[in-house]
């Protein structure tokens, strides 16, 4: 826990807190609906309740609880609004990224679900063509709704031990089919993968989470609490 990080502060979150997950002590997560709704709600984090900078940081002995956790956010989001922001039902219904280290206005390491069908590939590929970009393990099955579902356990096994190795700042993010990608060192800035899903959903007045409507932002993350929290009871 850090004193002064608001991930590590109940009260800074709990009206927006929409499922607690707890495997053993210390494999703690929480699942909030976010500040900066760009979508009409829905837009979720799953936060680990340790202080660590990065989910590729974490020990991979605790990968498992984390991934569990992360699978449960999916199926819930997937579940509640698989028809609402989803053309086909041949593509994911949610984009999952995370700003590993890099473009954090929060230095507490937390994945965001949006439960939208968006490419953030081109941009990302088209704003650093000089970084690494590598697609991890890949493991997806088909579930009888007709979506594909990303089962990320082995692609997050696989970037611990390269981040392990590498100790580089990334974005991770995936694709319309559920692909994990990872892009290594680039120079992106403060709340990068937000400013894109933004502008390709066409709400870009909502990709700075501290300067959209608060009004209807608290309107859509209310919403948010209550259309999720069944699935977790």
């Amino acid at each position: 826990m850090k004193n002064d990080c608001v991930f590590c502060d109940r009260t800074q979150f709990e009206e927006r807190l929409v499922a607690e997950h707890s495997v053993v002590e210390n494999e703690e997560y929480n699942i909030i609906a976010t500040l900066g709704q760009i979508t009409d709600g829905g837009y979720v984090l799953v936060v680990p309740k340790k202080h660590i900078s990065c989910m590729a940081a974490l020990p991979s002995h605790e990968m498992g609880s984390m991934v569990t956790a992360l699978q449960e956010a999916y199926t819930a989001l997937a579940s509640e609004y698989k028809h609402k922001y989803s053309a086909s039902i041949r593509f994911c219904p949610v984009t999952i990224f995370e700003h590993g280290i890099v473009g954090q206005t929060i230095k507490h390491a937390h994945l965001h679900l949006l439960p939208a069908v968006i490419d953030l590939s081109p941009k990302i590929r088209a704003d650093f063509p000089t970084a690494e970009i590598q697609e991890l393990s890949y493991d997806a099955h088909l579930q009888r709704d007709g979506y594909v579902h990303v089962s990320l356990g082995n692609t997050y096994v696989h970037l611990y031990e390269i981040y392990k190795k590498r100790q580089e700042p990334y974005l991770f993010w995936t694709t319309t089919i559920g692909r994990p990608m990872v892009c290594w060192n680039p120079p992106a800035p403060l709340q990068y993968l937000r400013i894109i899903a933004a502008e390709l959903l066409g709400r870009p007045e909502r990709a700075n989470w501290r300067t959209m409507d608060p009004e209807l932002d608290k309107q859509l993350g209310s919403g948010t609490v209550t259309r999720l929290k069944p699935y977790f009871s």
